[in-house]
């Protein structure tokens, strides 16, 4: 009956491979819901190109880090539960066998149960304490989250911007193939000078370059979200692209920023912190009055005598009095809200920053988008210098401007996204909307 309620071993021996999905069809939910600003509750179709929305879906889902530090939070959970269990009371059991040659008749014994009262009085503040730990693992685990989230949209936007920059390179990368092409034939009948053929060798190798640095830039991000995914690095990833997110007005900003403090999973998770230092303050101050013990005891001496007998002890701390431990607690009080106010005031100023950074951006990229619109229609394509050269300087301007407005865009999704998880908004899904899978 004693044993029934023990714990048992089992061992837990190490992985030697990697656990990584061969596709985004193999990616699992080991949670059911979860709460990310900017991030809609939505159905994920594993079958279908990934959006912006899926992404940061199944990152947080299945990103492998993420994964180790919800095991802290069970590590937290434990724990906490220990500090919940009563501290056990001691009994002690004695019994001897008198001296032959002495003059005992009975064998003596003894028997006492003691319990700790200094720590029956404790134990509400360090339950408090372990209590206060475990939501602050819980929030940053949350916070964590949040952070992943971010990477897997910022990374989504930065492939978005490679795809388009390099959609606006081909066409002119095009043109300059078949000028080179033409060039080289010339040069070889003696039409066009050799010089003029190697020039064009140059001029079409530069923008193959350039293709060629945007083509590595892309095979880098992917790299990238395929780790938050949980994906191995050669597994399929298809994205459905053009997902861009929409920048809150001012007045759900100000709201925001009004609920902060229980919006954040840092800062709540700051306050869980600062709490667990007010509980410990708490025992350390408890800990400066005299410690009590108490025990009965039953005992036989060897004269066949029983006795029954109460027994107090005290620890005194008059040399120590915990004036250290207190001072300790006080210090790491005071250094916690000195950074939870600190977090909040970089919050309010980061969000201000931001704000003002996303609405210069959406501004250059109407001033650039207007730009475009105003170009002339492209030239009639012939390999003739004339109209060839004025081909390539059209093309040339477009791009360029093509790429701007691609590279803006990317900057201003980013700038949306981090405000959105600055701000925790907007949170159109809860911990209590599940998410589905197909």
């Amino acid at each position: 009956m004693v044993l029934a309620g023990c714990a048992t071993y089992s061992s837990l021996p190490l992985p030697q491979h990697a656990k990584l999905a061969a596709s985004t069809r193999a990616l699992t939910a080991p949670v059911t819901a979860f709460e990310t600003p900017g991030v809609r509750a939505a159905r994920v179709d594993l079958r279908r190109p990934l959006d912006a929305t899926a992404v940061a879906t199944l990152a947080v889902l299945n990103d492998p880090m993420l994964s180790a530090m919800r095991t802290e939070a069970g590590v937290a959970a434990a724990q906490s539960y220990a500090a919940g269990l009563l501290p056990w009371p001691q009994i002690t059991l004695g019994a001897g066998r008198p001296d032959p040659a002495g003059t005992g008749l009975s064998n003596p014994w003894s028997l006492s149960l003691e319990q700790n009262v200094a720590a029956l009085l404790q134990h509400g503040a360090i339950k408090h304490a372990a209590q206060a730990s475990q939501a602050r693992v819980q929030l940053d685990v949350i916070w964590d989250e949040w952070q992943v989230a971010q990477q897997a949209r910022f990374v989504y936007a930065d492939i978005e911007a490679d795809v388009a920059e390099r959609a606006a390179l081909q066409p002119l990368v095009a043109l300059y193939a078949v000028h080179l092409k033409a060039a080289q034939a010339g040069a070889a009948q003696g039409r066009v000078p050799q010089s003029a053929a190697l020039e064009a060798k140059a001029t079409y190798a530069s923008f193959v370059t350039q293709l060629n640095a945007l083509q590595l830039r892309h095979d880098k991000d992917m790299a990238v979200l395929r780790g938050l995914l949980g994906l191995a690095p050669q597994a399929p990833l298809k994205l459905a692209l053009d997902d861009h997110p929409s920048l809150m007005d001012t007045k759900n900003l100000r709201e925001a920023l009004a609920a902060l403090p229980h919006r954040r999973p840092d800062l709540m998770a700051l306050a869980a912190a600062y709490k667990n230092a007010d509980e410990r303050l708490r025992q350390a101050v408890a800990a400066q009055f005299p410690l009590i013990g108490v025990s009965i005891h039953r005992e036989r001496d060897t004269e066949g005598v029983i006795s029954n007998g109460l027994s107090l002890t005290l620890n005194l701390p008059f040399l120590n009095g915990a004036r250290g431990e207190v001072a300790v607690a006080r210090a790491t009080r005071q250094t916690l809200h000195a950074t939870y106010q600190a977090r909040l005031d970089e919050a309010v100023t980061e969000t201000t920053a931001l704000s003002e950074e996303a609405a210069s951006l959406q501004r250059q990229i109407v001033r650039l988008r207007q730009t475009l619109g105003q170009l002339p229609p492209a030239p009639k394509t012939t390999l003739g210098n004339v109209t060839f050269n004025i081909l390539a300087a059209y093309l040339t301007q477009r791009n360029q401007i093509a790429a701007q407005i691609a590279r803006l865009h990317c900057d201003l999704d980013q700038a949306t996204i981090a405000l959105d998880t600055l701000v925790g908004m907007p949170l159109d899904n809860t911990r209590s909307h599940p998410a589905h899978f197909l």
